[in-house]
């Protein structure tokens, strides 16, 4: 049996193959389990993480368009009505704004995107996930290949008194 096994469909094959007495298979089940569960916690992580941005950027979404941009605008009229502002400072600032607008319309699009992913992420199965977390950790920082926990360190994880 190959203990050195790091994802989670391989440790589970490995499980599922051997010939183990009871003992023996309770403690690399249970060990499985701790590896999914740190999985699960992770996923929930990156989950609540993901969510808090987007939260964040929907919140200054809906302020700047609700609040900030119709009373912008509308201070704008009164300054060119009442003569504070030249017609050409209006257009400066006119153009400002459409600026303003076409980055709130990308973050608008953008955070369709981010609902879309993690609505992809939380349907994920378990084993996907921790292939394209470990994929992107690899790509980010190759010196961490291979720096995965395997099935023994689970093993021993559980094996240790109080768990």
């Amino acid at each position: 049996m190959n203990l050195n096994v790091t994802a989670l469909a391989d440790m589970r094959a490995e499980i599922d193959r051997a010939e183990l007495n009871a003992a023996d298979r309770e403690i690399l089940e249970r060990a499985y389990a701790a590896a999914r569960k740190e999985w699960r916690v992770r996923r929930k992580k990156q989950l609540r993480a993901g969510i808090a941005a987007r939260d964040e950027a929907d919140e200054e979404l809906v302020y700047r368009a609700k609040k900030e941009g119709p009373k912008e605008l509308r201070q704008l009229k009164t300054d060119l009505e009442e003569g504070r502002i030249t017609p050409q400072e209006a257009e400066a600032r006119m153009r400002n704004f459409a600026k303003e607008h076409e980055r709130l319309s990308h973050l608008h699009r953008s955070l369709i995107e981010d609902d879309n992913h993690l609505a992809n992420l939380h349907a994920m199965p378990l084993h996907e996930f921790q292939e394209a977390a470990e994929a992107d950790l690899r790509g980010r920082f190759p010196v961490m290949a291979n720096s995965g926990r395997t099935l023994g360190d689970y093993v021993r994880q559980v094996q240790e008194p109080g768990n």
